[in-house]
This record gives structure tokens, C-alpha cells and sequence, in this order.
């Protein structure tokens, strides 16, 4: 199966359209299309004067693997002016780019048809990464499952969003990989709220390891940590700023007397009794 095929299974031309694949020299495009879709449709609007030629629709991906993108969205071209006639909240939300005042603004629509497969669909671009703008077939490499989160890849590299870590509990056959990374171990554990900079560490040694933990995080919000709980009720918005980390796996062998001694260790080392949200 190719991209052309889902166009056209969407009952839409190729030839009309453009593919985007956004690279990371301003922003993370995945990142900014998951937690500010404003930014991330207004970066998309900019354009050089005539960059879409004629087409009439784009589809955008961002960077997945080595060569690879995934998709993010279609979106129909409804209308090309000067950048200078561009609505004020747009041209604002762009000014840190530092771009040029010349050049046109896109208003695009997005296209329902397709958001069923967004952050699912897994295209080959070709090895000429530096085109960001192709009108050439792509080859389908995967359609993940609802609610995916991309694949593990190691236990020091884990680092988790709260968005991240409910569709992972909430999902647990479409992300096998971290299902089955995250049970299979005991470990120290590190909760980032990146809103006040503090932190809590916190050990897993129960039945289904961290996995268990951290499903235990995604009900609560708090796992039942006094410092935790009076965070979320001053201040209920910040458990969307949380990050979850691994520190430390144990091994297979370690008590929970071990996990209690190495958890303490970590609080000593990072400090997080004095700064963060440990209190014993």
C-alpha cells in the first residue's frame, strides 16, 4: 500500500496534493502538534509566495525513524494572501521565528478524513530528507494502533509525559513493547513537574513492576504521596506538566528492603527531600 492509495481511498486526486515532512530547525513538529496546535498550524501557514503551486491540499508529517515520518494530518489550501494581510493572531504566533515579512499566508482547513489514522500512519520518505516538499508516492510502512505511543527503546532513555503515559496504561496491547518492558522490572523511579521545576523519587517493587507504579500515577495522579496530593489540589492543572523517568533498574534479585535503600540513596543524591516533593 502507498500514500496514493489512502488518498484516493478518501475519494481525493494525488496530483492535487503536497507532502510536508517538518525537520526539527525550529521546533519539535510532533511536539508542537500535540500540545499547541495553533503554533504548529500557523508555522504551516507561512509559506514562500506560491510554494503549494496548484495543489489543493497538503499532508504533513514529522520525523519518525532514520528516513521515516509520521503522519500528522491533511489539510485543504482555502485561500493564498500577501503574509502582510495575515490575521494578527497568526503573524503573532510565529514572530519568534524571526521570519521575513515577505512571502504569503495559507489558510488551511483540516480534512476529517483523515484524522482517524493521525499519529498512525508510518511513511517511507526517501533518502533525501533535505526535500521537505514532495508531491512523489510514499511507501506505507505501518499503521499503528490507536493511541500508540512510539516504540520503547531502552530503560535510561524513558522519559514520559503524563499524555504519553495514560495512552500507554490505558492501552496496553497497542504498546507491547513498553507493556512488556515496563512489568518485566523493578526500579527507582523520577516524577518531573516541569511547571515548578521540583521533583519525587519514588521505587517500584511490586507486582508488575513499574508498569504496576506507574498505572497506579495515571488513576490517582498522586500514587498516594502526601507532597503529591497537596500539589494537585492547589494546583490540579500541573499533573499535565508531569514527566516520568527511570533512574535505576534493580536486579531480579533485590528485596523490597533493597528498592526502600536505593530509593533513599537517589533522594540523597538529587536532593529532592530539600527541593522536591519527598517529605521522608
Amino acid at each position: 500500500m502507498t500514500l496514493y492509495d489512502i488518498i484516493r481511498l478518501n475519494g481525493l486526486e494525488p496530483s492535487e496534493f503536497r507532502f510536508l515532512r517538518h525537520g526539527y530547525k525550529e521546533f519539535n513538529p510532533l511536539q508542537a502538534f500535540q500540545d499547541d496546535p495553533d503554533l504548529f498550524l500557523a508555522y504551516q501557514s507561512f509559506m514562500a509566495k506560491r510554494k503549494f503551486g496548484d495543489a489543493k491540499y497538503i499532508a504533513s508529517f514529522a520525523p519518525y525513524h532514520r528516513t521515516q515520518g509520521i503522519f500528522l494530518g491533511v489539510w485543504a489550501i482555502k485561500n493564498e494572501v500577501s503574509k502582510a494581510k495575515a490575521p494578527a493572531e497568526k503573524r503573532k504566533l510565529i514572530k519568534h521565528f524571526g521570519w521575513s515579512e515577505q512571502g504569503s499566508y495559507y489558510e488551511l482547513e483540516i480534512v476529517d478524513a483523515f484524522k482517524d489514522i493521525s499519529e498512525r500512519l508510518i511513511i517511507e520518505w526517501g533518502g533525501s530528507t533535505v526535500a521537505w516538499m514532495q508531491k512523489k508516492d510514499k511507501e506505507v510502512m505501518a499503521i499503528l494502533p490507536p493511541a500508540h505511543v512510539q516504540e520503547f527503546h531502552s530503560y535510561e532513555q524513558t522519559l514520559l509525559s503524563r499524555k504519553d503515559l495514560v495512552k500507554l496504561v490505558e492501552n496496553p496491547t497497542g504498546n507491547a513493547t513498553w507493556y512488556n518492558a515496563l512489568r518485566a522490572v523493578n526500579g527507582i523511579y523520577c516524577i518531573n513537574d516541569s511547571s515548578s521545576g521540583k521533583i519525587y523519587v519514588g521505587s517500584a517493587y511490586g507486582k508488575n513492576g513499574i508498569w504496576g507504579r506507574w498505572a497506579d500515577y495515571v488513576t490517582t495522579g498522586h500514587g498516594g504521596n502526601k507532597m503529591l496530593v497537596e500539589r494537585l489540589r492547589n494546583e490540579p492543572v500541573s499533573l499535565e506538566s508531569f514527566q516520568y523517568s527511570i533512574l535505576e533498574i534493580l536486579p531480579g534479585s533485590s528485596t523490597p528492603n533493597d528498592a526502600v535503600n536505593k530509593e533513599i540513596l537517589w533522594k540523597k543524591k538529587l536532593g529532592s527531600r530539600v527541593h522536591g516533593y519527598n517529605d521522608n
